[in-house]
């Protein structure tokens, strides 16, 4: 192999630069105190700043050796680190390089990873020569073996009680790709891109019920809006997300909220129910959590595909579910307006991607 060191690369969002002991601040605050980020990572969330300069400090002595490999994920739009990706493990008798990554929690979901991991198979093959670049996860973690699958990486096998991470001792779920395949996926022009359908479902899913959350936020719960509360409009709204976004033939056999009541989620039926913001808040979280939870588990092929008993397929229902609550949104937002003359914010994918996130109305 051709060892390069860890050299600055660039892709469309993203730089991966040497870490700095400038970094520690971020890198404790962005992804390495979180313990849901490495519950299924060999290392232990960092108790305080010390640990992560420390961390860096070992990283940086390795630097001037051209076999050490350890990037920062920089994401360009707020010029910080997000994460960090490395070869952990190499094998020049084989020319092969284990890869590994982990990124916090604000920004999954929005391809970023798979970003960073296509630029890398790119590096090690065209510049460093590799024949094999390796990865693994824990079957518990499915969304790392989706980036790697993403990436052209193949499935090999899951290796029982392989490994061990912060929840004990785990499988081993193994992926690779060698040059030849990733030579040849060139040459027929099928190197499957990083970003798919359903990263991009996902993020704009995730965004939708946050400009929700804004016309929540800054509408008048109380306002009427044809003879029923605006209140009563935010319900129907998410009520209909958790019934129809995912598969609307089993929605008659699904239990209800515990607070609902026949005919609540419609605001042209009188009732003298009235829900509070912290019920409707902890439900918005739970539908949000419940649609989120079932696109990670998605592939771009079943997004075309009908649940069972359903005629619609399933990104059919995904768009009718965009179509009504950004309807409501607009709905919404539009009492708030004529009441306070102020524009809530309705956030475009740039923007959300970026993870600066503005205030609740467009000054």
């Amino acid at each position: 192999m051709n060892h390069k060191g860890t050299v600055k690369l660039e892709t469309e969002r993203l730089i991966l630069r040497r870490f700095e002991l400038t970094d520690a601040e971020v890198m404790f605050k962005n992804w390495a105190s979180d313990a849901e980020v490495t519950k299924y990572l060999t290392w232990p969330p960092h108790s305080d700043i010390s640990v992560s300069k420390a961390v860096i400090d070992s990283w940086m002595k390795l630097y001037e050796n051209l076999n050490h490999y350890s990037w920062a994920i920089v994401l360009k739009e707020i010029g910080e680190p997000i994460g960090s990706i490395a070869a952990v493990e190499q094998r020049d008798d084989i020319k092969m390089v284990h890869i590994g990554y982990c990124i916090g929690q604000k920004w999954w979901r929005r391809g970023y990873t798979s970003e960073a991991l296509a630029e890398l198979i790119r590096f090690f093959f065209e510049d460093v020569g590799v024949n094999r670049i390796e990865s693994r996860h824990d079957p518990r973690n499915p969304n790392s073996g989706k980036v790697m699958l993403k990436c052209g990486l193949k499935y090999e096998g899951t290796m029982r009680q392989d490994d061990i991470n912060n929840q004990g001792f785990c499988d081993s779920v193994r992926y690779a790709i060698l040059a030849d395949d990733y030579f040849m996926n060139i040459k027929n022009n099928t190197l499957e891109l990083p970003i798919s359908n359903i990263i991009t479902l996902k993020t704009n899913t995730d965004l939708m019920f946050y400009n929700l959350k804004i016309a929540m936020d800054t509408v008048d719960w109380n306002a009427n809006i044809c003879d029923a509360p605006a209140w009563r409009y935010i319900y129907h709204t998410l009520h209909s997300a958790d019934k129809w976004f995912i598969n609307p033939s089993t929605r008659l056999v699904e239990p209800e909220p515990p607070f609902h009541t026949p005919k609540l989620d419609w605001p042209d039926t009188p009732s003298d129910i009235i829900l509070s913001r912290e019920t409707l808040y902890a439900y918005y979280e739970q539908v949000r959590q419940k649609v989120l939870g079932y696109l990670n588990n998605l592939t771009d092929a079943q997004l075309s595909e009908c649940p069972e008993g359903c005629t619609s397929s399933r990104i059919g229902l995904a768009l009718s579910q965009f179509r009504h609550m950004y309807a409501h949104i607009g709905i919404l937002n539009g009492v708030t307006i004529a009441s306070t003359k102020r524009y809530p914010r309705v956030v475009n994918e740039s923007t959300w991607r970026s993870g600066n996130l503005p205030d609740l109305f467009d000054e």
